[in-house]
Parts: C-alpha cells; sequence; structure tokens
C-alpha cells in the first residue's frame, strides 16, 4: 500500500479549475518523498459554471469521488483536507477603529455590519472571519457565502473526508508581507490573481486599508496598466494616512511583472517569493495548503 494513501490532502480552489494532491506529513521530509506522491488531480470547472458555487461544488465532488475510487480499497482511515479558497470566493475589508477592549462577539456584529452597509450583505448568508491586528486599532475581515462554506464541508462528509481547514489567500499573505516590510514606513501590497487585483496598505508596520478591482482577461499580462490601477488604488487609500506615494515601496505578489512601470511610480519594487509561477491559479493555490 502506497504510504501517501493516509495523507492529508491539499486542495486549491480557483474560478475556473480546482486542484488536488496529497500531502507529506508533517512528520515526513517531503522533498525527499516526492517522488512516491501521486500527481495532482485537476478538475475543471465547465465555463457555465465558472465564477458559481454550483461549479465549485460539483468540482469538488468529483475530485473527492476520484480520490475515494483511489483509496477505498485499502484505506479505512479518515482524510484530512486542508484547502485554499482563490479571494474571488469572498469579501475583504479593513477595520480601523479601537478594538482593544471588545469581546469576540462584538467584533463579529461590528464586522457583520460593516459587510452589510458596504456590501448589502444579510448576516445571516456568511461566515465572518477576522484578524485583530497587534495592538488593536484595526481589523482585517473576511466574508464568506455560508452556502460556499457549509457545502465544502458537507462534500468533504459525504466523501468520507474531514476538512480541517478552509483559507483565503490574500490573508494568509498579510504576515509574511507585514513583516518583509517593517521598517519600510508605507508600504503596499499589490495582489494580482484571475480575476481580481487587490491592494492593500501598510504604515509604520500597519496595514491600515484594502482595496479591490475587477481585472479581465489580458489586464495581468499588462504591467503597465496594473501599475497605473496600483496609482489609483494607492491614491484611494492613501486618503486617511500621511503617506506619499513617491515613498511607498510596492510588494507584487501574484501574477509576473516587468517592475519597470512600478518603479517609475513607487520608490521601490520587490516581488514576493511564490512557488510554481508557471503553474494556474488552482495550482498554486494547492502547494499554499500544503
Amino acid at each position: 500500500m502506497s504510504p501517501w494513501l493516509n495523507s492529508p490532502l491539499a486542495i486549491g480552489v480557483g474560478t475556473r479549475e480546482l486542484v488536488m494532491a496529497a500531502t507529506a506529513p508533517r512528520w515526513k521530509v517531503a522533498r525527499r518523498h516526492a517522488a512516491a506522491l501521486a500527481e495532482p488531480t485537476s478538475v475543471a470547472i465547465p465555463d457555465e459554471q465558472c465564477f458559481t458555487e454550483r461549479g465549485v461544488l460539483d468540482a469538488l465532488n468529483i475530485a473527492l469521488a476520484a480520490d475515494a475510487g483511489q483509496t477505498a480499497r485499502t484505506v479505512l482511515v479518515k482524510r484530512q483536507a486542508h484547502i485554499m479558497l482563490d479571494d474571488f470566493w469572498a469579501s475583504h475589508a479593513i477595520l480601523r477603529g479601537d478594538f482593544r477592549t471588545l469581546s469576540a462577539s462584538e467584533t463579529n456584529q461590528i464586522v457583520l455590519a460593516h459587510f452589510s452597509d458596504l456590501y448589502g450583505i444579510e448576516a445571516e448568508s456568511v461566515q465572518v472571519r477576522f484578524s485583530v491586528q497587534r495592538g488593536g486599532h484595526a481589523v482585517f475581515a473576511s466574508a464568506i457565502a455560508c452556502t460556499l462554506h457549509d457545502g465544502i464541508h458537507d462534500a468533504g462528509m459525504a466523501a468520507g473526508v474531514d476538512v480541517r481547514s478552509l483559507k483565503l489567500c490574500l490573508p494568509e499573505l498579510l504576515n509574511r508581507v507585514q513583516d518583509a516590510a517593517a521598517g519600510a514606513g508605507t508600504a503596499l501590497l499589490l495582489f494580482v490573481a484571475d480575476t481580481l487585483m487587490q491592494a492593500v496598505l501598510f504604515e509604520e508596520n500597519r496595514w491600515v486599508a484594502y482595496d479591490s478591482q475587477r481585472i479581465f482577461p489580458g489586464d495581468a499580462s499588462d504591467a503597465e496598466r496594473i501599475a497605473a490601477r496600483a496609482e489609483q488604488s494607492f491614491e484611494r487609500l492613501a486618503g486617511r494616512t500621511s503617506g506619499k506615494r513617491e515613498e511607498c515601496r510596492i510588494y507584487l505578489c501574484g501574477a509576473e511583472f516587468d517592475p519597470a512601470p512600478f518603479e517609475g511610480r513607487f520608490c521601490a519594487t520587490q516581488s514576493v517569493a511564490q512557488p510554481a509561477m508557471d503553474k494556474p491559479v488552482a495550482y498554486r493555490l494547492m502547494e499554499a495548503a500544503r
């Protein structure tokens, strides 16, 4: 029996594709045993179901059924899965205020009210996640539709898979970039993925504002256009700060860009280290889930 049949699953969920693969247990050295791992399973979401929760859930059911077919003959132990979602599947926001004395329940209610005011989201329809910034003066919050969140867990349960973590990509990047930007004064994280350009502004090593824009096919390969949009995002975000664009360092993540158009607009440009840049978005999300 393959030593990987009981290994946790890593699943990346994009807008057009889902990629799933076994991952090495923590007590194994992944590089040493990489050859024993099966090739990732890729499930394309049909064109008519792209950008829909139904498309995601159908693709997940197909992938989990294929995994069950490979393992059911020899494995009776329940698998675990770690899932990373494209940020298209959630809404994000940064709320500023004094959260130091608030309970988690009180903060949750404030976040729900914010999403309701901003997007017209009904509180009962979403699951909210949030992280309070060090010092307690800001919250990074995300809202995921309950139908998607619950549907993913239900699909796992039906396939005998325990979904141990269900994460979004951008929140996972924040701490990495925040540590890298320490001492940089004003910094902008620009995360360009399949359908979204997201920007998070840092000032004095704290995130202070969030912005997102929809992008379309061809946009992500046009560095000049993305650089111009990054400049616009900075101007929108910097209204409540003392930051100046000419003194702002920009961190590029997601798509690969020629840094030249950004260097003319910001004081410095730096790319965030990422795995498998030559792979599709869902594959990179799967690698991040590992």
